[in-house]
């Protein structure tokens, strides 16, 4: 899995993003939000064409490397 074109844009204590993911011949848009509080950080993604492709578990474990790499 390849993301690329990423952008985020911070509202207050909310950032909005969006990627392209791609795997193999296929790509597909990710967007979705990220609140921050001083306790945690809530994630919420639209997975687009993903979330019928391939298992929650590996689009999870990449879409989080990839905010944590927006946040820094």
């Amino acid at each position: 899995m390849e993301f690329t074109d990423p952008h985020r844009q911070w509202h207050g204590d909310t950032m909005e993003f969006s990627m392209t993911a791609r795997i193999g011949f296929v790509k597909t848009p990710i967007k979705g939000t990220v609140a921050v509080t001083a306790a945690d950080i809530t994630v919420d993604v639209d997975l687009g064409l993903l979330e019928k492709l391939i298992p929650q578990d590996t689009v999870r474990t990449g879409i989080e490397g990839q905010v944590r790499g927006l946040l820094t």
